[in-house]
């Protein structure tokens, strides 16, 4: 056999051999060890995060004779027929080029027939999302009456676009994009299996420009191996995806912070001089300035703007990577950029918009200062000590805005804006609002009472632009409103925060209302807000 692309050489054949998405496979072992296998699964999430690699894994789980604790054997000739891609009862289906009524009539008519050889025929429809209505409404009724011996898998990049009544038959699995460092981890196992020897600085860059998907970050490694022969060096890796080196980028936002537009141009001008990338410079921007956000580190060279201009800064960059995409001169774009970030840096600095006369002459006032105070150590006099001064960076949340929501909530409301949060998102594009559009899409309602949601966010950087920008807050509030019927607050939270903050909560109530009522209505309490099967409530002793 010729030589296979590293995606395919290391597809999980595994639960345990899937990256990044535990919730979901372990789930769905659970649920194959007690043969409580749904008939009907949606994946949702980004490309390359393993969706239709765990929709294989589940086929051979649920028909190898041989399976342990939910994991399939690979060794049996039906887990080896699937992963050979040769068995007849395990139909992959593109939905993307077999998305009329006819290609679902034809599986309407098969489903009925049993599987030849195992106990379940498994159907993997891929980007589901592209099937017109009548393969949607065809679809529908076998959904609503499966035989017993199939199982439907729909995967979809878009759920959005899939019918309710389609999505309210199936098990829905939302995979998240998957961590930087569980990427690297996964790169250094397949270099170290190809005897591929690798800087950590390029791996880290690979998985950096993946962006959450595994699939992208292995065929970037692929592309690297492939030009620099049996090393991968971080240069190499940069030329490839078309990438700015820090180093560079720091260079040239130093230009931006030294309102030098003329150079900054020229900078950006060798930048497409040397062949990068328009649309991966602004991604590297954004990730530049979000890094400067959250790291106090005096090597970005915008750490001392405040973090209100950096926030608008990102709008900027949000704003033209959706315009670059329907633009045939992208170049124009960056250029605009240039100038809109060096006029959010001019409003309002003073220091900035001093003289040059004005700045020497406090650089020179700072150089005597530190030479008396050399001159006072060699003397040995005493001197004191000035703590280092951090700048106070807002948090992404609030605690008391989110259990003002929380304390109100309850399963109406809540399910009603779950309900109807992909007609909002409908609804924001629609309006043209394409930034606040790029702001919500990885976002998901929580929770919600009368008068306040609460809304998840992959990105920090996101969820504190919707709890610190007025602007986008109340834009997503006034769109909000006539899709639910009523006027409602909304509130946000990162993800990767939102396990410490439910705890939190939880442990709030518990002391505040422990002399009030037994510890079991408590938990009763955080129960009903939060779905009995996330919440567990322990002694004070554990």
């Amino acid at each position: 056999m010729g030589y296979q692309a590293l995606y395919r050489a290391f597809r999980p054949q595994s639960f345990g051999d899937v990256v990044g998405q535990k919730h979901i496979t372990q789930t769905l072992k659970n649920a194959i060890e007690r043969n409580k296998e749904s008939h009907a699964y949606l994946f949702n999430g980004p490309r390359g995060t393993g969706k239709t690699s765990i929709a294989k894994i589940f086929a051979k789980a649920v028909n190898c004779p041989n399976n342990h604790g939910g994991e399939p054997c690979n060794d049996c000739a039906i887990c080896k027929s699937i992963t050979e891609g040769s068995s007849n009862d395990v139909i992959e289906i593109d939905a993307a080029s077999n998305n009329g009524v006819d290609e679902i009539r034809n599986i309407r008519e098969k489903v009925k027939y049993a599987p030849n050889e195992a106990k379940y025929k498994v159907y993997i429809i891929d980007e589901v999302h592209m099937l017109t209505t009548g393969a949607f409404n065809a679809l529908l009724k076998t959904l609503e009456e499966p035989p017993n011996h199939a199982i439907f898998i729909l995967a979809t990049t878009e759920p959005h676009k899939i019918p309710a009544t389609i999505i309210s038959r199936t098990q829905r699995f939302d995979f998240k994009a998957i961590e930087t460092e569980e990427i690297i981890e996964r790169l250094k196992y397949v270099s170290d299996a190809e005897n591929v020897e690798y800087e950590e600085d390029a791996l880290a860059y690979i998985a950096r420009s993946a962006e959450g998907g595994m699939r992208d970050s292995l065929s970037i490694l692929d592309q690297v191996i492939a030009y620099s022969g049996n090393k991968v060096t971080l240069d190499d890796a940069v030329m490839i995806t078309g990438g700015i080196k820090f180093d560079e980028l720091n260079e040239f936002m130093q230009l931006i912070l030294n309102l030098e537009t003329r150079e900054a141009f020229m900078k950006y001008h060798q930048f497409i001089d040397e062949g990068k990338d328009p649309i991966r410079l602004v991604h590297e921007l954004v990730y530049y300035l979000r890094d400067t956000i959250l790291y106090d580190d005096d090597k970005y060279a915008l750490n001392t703007v405040d973090d209100s201009k950096l926030y608008q800064m990102i709008d900027i960059l949000n704003d033209a990577m959706v315009m670059m995409r329907f633009s045939v001169n992208v170049s124009v774009h960056l250029e605009v950029v240039i100038v809109k970030m060096i006029e959010v840096l001019k409003k309002d600095n003073g220091v900035n918009n001093q003289s040059h006369s004005s700045n020497n002459g406090e650089i020179e006032a700072l150089k005597r200062k530190v030479n008396a105070l050399e001159a006072a150590l060699q003397n040995g006099a005493p001197v004191r000590q000035i703590p280092e001064r951090k700048i106070p960076r807002n948090k992404p949340y609030s605690f008391e805005k989110i259990k003002e929501v929380l304390d109100k909530a309850n399963h109406e409301d809540t399910n009603k804006i779950k309900r109807e949060w992909a007609n909002i998102i409908q609804n924001v594009e629609a309006q043209g609002q394409n930034s606040l559009r790029a702001l919500i899409k990885d976002s998901e309602p929580l929770t919600a009472s009368e008068t306040k949601v609460l809304i998840q966010f992959e990105n920090e950087v996101h969820s504190e632009l919707i709890n610190n920008d007025s602007n986008k807050t109340e834009e997503l509030e006034r769109l909000i409103h006539p899709i639910i019927g009523k006027k409602v607050k909304v509130v946000g939270v990162p993800k990767d925060d939102w396990k410490d903050v439910r705890l939190k909560y939880v442990n709030n109530f518990k002391e505040s209302r422990k002399e009030a009522m037994k510890e079991d209505k408590s938990s009763d309490k955080a129960k009903e807000l939060f779905d009995s099967s996330i919440v567990e409530i322990k002694g004070q002793s554990d």
